[in-house]
Protein backbone atom coordinates (compact mmCIF):
# COMPACT_ATOMS: atom_id res chain seq x y z
CA UNK A 1 0.00 0.00 0.00
CA UNK A 2 1.49 3.42 -0.61
CA UNK A 3 0.82 7.25 -0.11
CA UNK A 4 0.69 10.03 -2.95
CA UNK A 5 1.96 13.35 -1.46
CA UNK A 6 -1.41 15.80 -3.09
CA UNK A 7 1.26 18.88 -3.31
CA UNK A 8 0.69 20.26 -6.90
CA UNK A 9 4.49 20.49 -7.40
CA UNK A 10 4.71 16.67 -6.84
CA UNK A 11 1.86 16.55 -9.49
CA UNK A 12 3.78 18.75 -11.84
CA UNK A 13 6.90 16.13 -11.17
CA UNK A 14 5.00 13.27 -12.00
CA UNK A 15 3.72 14.54 -15.40
CA UNK A 16 7.30 15.72 -16.11
CA UNK A 17 8.65 12.27 -15.20
CA UNK A 18 6.32 10.42 -16.68
CA UNK A 19 7.09 11.26 -20.19
CA UNK A 20 10.12 9.52 -22.23
CA UNK A 21 12.26 12.34 -22.21
CA UNK A 22 11.04 13.41 -18.70
CA UNK A 23 14.58 14.37 -17.00
CA UNK A 24 15.04 16.70 -13.76
CA UNK A 25 17.78 19.15 -12.90
CA UNK A 26 20.36 18.22 -10.09
CA UNK A 27 21.80 20.31 -7.73
CA UNK A 28 24.58 17.87 -6.23
CA UNK A 29 25.80 19.29 -2.28
CA UNK A 30 27.76 17.83 -0.04
CA UNK A 31 25.85 17.23 3.45
CA UNK A 32 22.69 18.46 2.22
CA UNK A 33 19.55 16.23 2.34
CA UNK A 34 16.15 17.86 1.43
CA UNK A 35 13.29 16.67 2.28
CA UNK A 36 9.44 16.82 0.95
CA UNK A 37 6.95 18.94 2.39
CA UNK A 38 10.00 21.12 3.81
CA UNK A 39 11.63 24.31 2.94
CA UNK A 40 15.12 24.66 2.10
CA UNK A 41 17.44 27.87 1.84
CA UNK A 42 20.29 27.86 -0.88
CA UNK A 43 22.29 30.35 -1.93
CA UNK A 44 23.40 30.00 -5.69
CA UNK A 45 26.61 31.73 -7.38
CA UNK A 46 28.36 29.07 -9.22
CA UNK A 47 27.96 30.05 -12.84
CA UNK A 48 26.83 26.42 -13.89
CA UNK A 49 24.38 26.66 -11.22
CA UNK A 50 22.90 30.13 -11.53
CA UNK A 51 22.46 28.46 -15.53
CA UNK A 52 20.43 25.68 -13.43
CA UNK A 53 18.25 28.32 -11.35
CA UNK A 54 17.64 30.88 -14.35
CA UNK A 55 16.26 27.47 -16.42
CA UNK A 56 14.54 26.12 -14.03
CA UNK A 57 12.88 29.47 -13.04
CA UNK A 58 12.06 30.10 -16.64
CA UNK A 59 10.44 26.59 -16.92
CA UNK A 60 8.94 24.01 -14.07
CA UNK A 61 11.26 25.28 -10.82
CA UNK A 62 11.55 21.97 -10.23
CA UNK A 63 15.19 20.70 -9.07
CA UNK A 64 16.70 17.53 -7.36
CA UNK A 65 19.29 18.02 -4.55
CA UNK A 66 21.08 15.01 -4.72
CA UNK A 67 23.54 14.29 -1.96
CA UNK A 68 27.65 14.20 -3.00
CA UNK A 69 28.90 10.30 -1.85
CA UNK A 70 31.90 11.96 -1.02
CA UNK A 71 31.97 15.52 0.22
CA UNK A 72 35.54 16.27 -1.77
CA UNK A 73 34.32 15.51 -4.50
CA UNK A 74 32.20 18.96 -4.77
CA UNK A 75 34.53 20.42 -7.23
CA UNK A 76 34.60 17.50 -9.83
CA UNK A 77 32.39 17.50 -12.78
CA UNK A 78 30.27 14.29 -12.33
CA UNK A 79 30.87 13.14 -8.50
CA UNK A 80 29.17 10.14 -7.90
CA UNK A 81 25.78 10.75 -5.70
CA UNK A 82 23.19 9.14 -3.80
CA UNK A 83 20.73 7.91 -5.91
CA UNK A 84 17.72 8.94 -3.75
CA UNK A 85 17.35 12.76 -3.98
CA UNK A 86 14.81 15.00 -3.01
CA UNK A 87 12.77 16.80 -5.45
CA UNK A 88 11.83 20.26 -5.01
CA UNK A 89 9.75 23.20 -6.46
CA UNK A 90 11.29 26.60 -6.42
CA UNK A 91 8.75 28.46 -3.82
CA UNK A 92 10.47 31.96 -3.85
CA UNK A 93 13.77 33.28 -5.31
CA UNK A 94 15.69 36.68 -5.71
CA UNK A 95 18.10 37.28 -8.27
CA UNK A 96 20.91 39.84 -6.98
CA UNK A 97 22.48 42.48 -8.95
CA UNK A 98 25.43 40.03 -10.04
CA UNK A 99 23.69 37.17 -11.12
CA UNK A 100 23.22 35.06 -8.03
CA UNK A 101 20.22 33.80 -6.51
CA UNK A 102 19.02 32.90 -3.30
CA UNK A 103 15.86 30.75 -3.51
CA UNK A 104 13.65 28.90 -0.76
CA UNK A 105 13.29 25.12 -2.52
CA UNK A 106 10.01 23.54 -1.09
CA UNK A 107 10.51 19.93 -0.93
CA UNK A 108 7.80 17.81 -2.70
CA UNK A 109 8.92 14.40 -3.31
CA UNK A 110 11.41 11.56 -2.73
CA UNK A 111 13.23 10.83 -6.13
CA UNK A 112 15.22 8.22 -7.82
CA UNK A 113 17.98 9.22 -10.43
CA UNK A 114 17.94 6.32 -12.42
CA UNK A 115 20.27 7.74 -15.48
CA UNK A 116 22.47 10.59 -15.82
CA UNK A 117 22.06 12.41 -19.58
CA UNK A 118 25.42 12.79 -20.79
CA UNK A 119 24.79 14.96 -23.90
CA UNK A 120 22.65 17.64 -22.54
CA UNK A 121 24.95 21.12 -24.02
CA UNK A 122 24.39 22.48 -20.37
CA UNK A 123 26.76 23.25 -17.84
CA UNK A 124 24.84 21.32 -15.03
CA UNK A 125 23.47 18.01 -14.73
CA UNK A 126 20.22 16.29 -14.92
CA UNK A 127 18.86 13.02 -14.53
CA UNK A 128 16.05 10.75 -15.97
CA UNK A 129 14.58 10.19 -12.85
CA UNK A 130 11.03 8.77 -10.79
CA UNK A 131 9.10 9.78 -8.12
CA UNK A 132 9.44 6.99 -4.97
CA UNK A 133 6.03 6.47 -3.09
CA UNK A 134 5.57 6.45 0.95
CA UNK A 135 4.84 2.93 1.67
CA UNK A 136 2.45 1.67 4.40
CA UNK A 137 2.85 -1.66 6.15
CA UNK A 138 0.12 -4.64 6.33
CA UNK A 139 -2.47 -3.19 8.17
CA UNK A 140 -2.21 0.52 6.38
CA UNK A 141 -2.51 3.85 8.52
CA UNK A 142 -4.13 2.25 11.92
CA UNK A 143 -0.96 0.27 12.22
CA UNK A 144 1.05 3.26 12.52
CA UNK A 145 -1.09 4.75 15.45
CA UNK A 146 1.13 3.67 18.46
CA UNK A 147 4.54 5.02 16.73
CA UNK A 148 2.64 8.66 15.87
CA UNK A 149 1.63 8.72 18.98
CA UNK A 150 5.47 7.83 20.31
CA UNK A 151 6.89 10.50 18.00
CA UNK A 152 4.49 13.31 19.23
CA UNK A 153 5.71 12.62 22.80
CA UNK A 154 8.80 13.20 22.04
CA UNK A 155 9.30 15.94 20.28
CA UNK A 156 6.79 17.33 22.91
CA UNK A 157 8.89 16.85 25.59
CA UNK A 158 11.71 17.90 24.01
CA UNK A 159 10.37 21.19 23.10
CA UNK A 160 9.37 21.53 26.86
CA UNK A 161 13.21 21.18 27.43
CA UNK A 162 14.28 23.76 24.69
CA UNK A 163 14.95 27.13 24.50
CA UNK A 164 11.53 29.18 23.67
CA UNK A 165 13.71 30.45 20.57
CA UNK A 166 14.62 27.36 19.01
CA UNK A 167 11.64 26.26 16.76
CA UNK A 168 11.13 22.87 18.41
CA UNK A 169 8.19 24.38 20.40
CA UNK A 170 6.53 25.39 16.67
CA UNK A 171 7.62 22.17 15.69
CA UNK A 172 5.44 20.64 18.21
CA UNK A 173 2.14 22.33 17.46
CA UNK A 174 2.99 21.57 13.79
CA UNK A 175 3.18 18.35 14.71
CA UNK A 176 0.65 17.72 16.88
CA UNK A 177 -1.59 19.34 13.70
CA UNK A 178 -0.09 16.80 11.02
CA UNK A 179 -2.03 14.00 9.93
CA UNK A 180 0.22 11.78 7.17
CA UNK A 181 2.47 10.19 9.46
CA UNK A 182 4.91 10.00 6.58
CA UNK A 183 5.38 13.39 6.21
CA UNK A 184 5.24 13.95 9.97
CA UNK A 185 8.44 11.83 10.07
CA UNK A 186 10.05 13.84 7.59
CA UNK A 187 9.35 17.46 8.89
CA UNK A 188 10.43 16.42 12.18
CA UNK A 189 13.50 14.76 10.93
CA UNK A 190 14.59 17.67 8.24
CA UNK A 191 14.06 19.89 11.87
CA UNK A 192 16.04 18.30 14.19
CA UNK A 193 18.32 15.37 12.57
CA UNK A 194 21.52 17.33 11.83
CA UNK A 195 24.23 13.70 11.20
CA UNK A 196 24.04 13.76 7.29
CA UNK A 197 24.17 9.78 7.09
CA UNK A 198 20.97 9.71 9.61
CA UNK A 199 19.11 12.37 7.31
CA UNK A 200 19.87 9.84 3.99
CA UNK A 201 18.57 6.79 6.43
CA UNK A 202 15.28 8.41 6.62
CA UNK A 203 15.38 10.09 3.06
CA UNK A 204 15.62 6.67 1.52
CA UNK A 205 13.34 4.84 3.73
CA UNK A 206 10.06 4.74 1.88
CA UNK A 207 8.51 2.23 4.42
CA UNK A 208 6.40 4.68 6.75
CA UNK A 209 6.88 2.97 9.90
CA UNK A 210 10.12 1.98 9.51
CA UNK A 211 10.71 5.85 9.15
CA UNK A 212 9.15 6.59 12.08
CA UNK A 213 11.33 4.29 14.66
CA UNK A 214 13.95 5.97 12.35
CA UNK A 215 13.27 9.67 13.63
CA UNK A 216 11.82 8.03 17.31
CA UNK A 217 15.24 6.80 17.81
CA UNK A 218 16.90 9.98 16.75
CA UNK A 219 14.95 12.18 18.91
CA UNK A 220 14.97 9.68 21.56
CA UNK A 221 18.79 10.78 21.80
CA UNK A 222 18.19 14.51 21.81
CA UNK A 223 16.40 13.89 24.65
CA UNK A 224 19.45 12.38 26.00
CA UNK A 225 20.96 15.65 25.89
CA UNK A 226 22.63 16.16 22.64
CA UNK A 227 22.09 19.29 20.64
CA UNK A 228 18.30 20.71 19.26
CA UNK A 229 19.17 23.63 17.37
CA UNK A 230 17.84 21.80 14.06
CA UNK A 231 19.13 20.18 11.43
CA UNK A 232 18.11 21.70 7.88
CA UNK A 233 19.79 22.35 5.49
CA UNK A 234 21.80 26.09 4.69
CA UNK A 235 23.71 25.67 2.01
CA UNK A 236 25.67 27.68 -0.79
CA UNK A 237 27.02 26.29 -4.63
Amino acid sequence: MSERSGHPAAESLRALLGGSAGTLKIFPLPGVVVFPGTPAPFHVFEPRYRAMTEDALEGDRLIAVATLLEADDEARERAPVHPVAGAGFIEADERLPDGRYNILLRGVARVRLVEEILSTGKPYREFRAEVLEDEYPAGGPPALAASVSTLERCVLELARGSEADSGVRDLAEAVARMRAPGHMADAVAAALIADVDARLAVLEELRIDRRLALVVDAVAELLLGADVSGGGPRASA
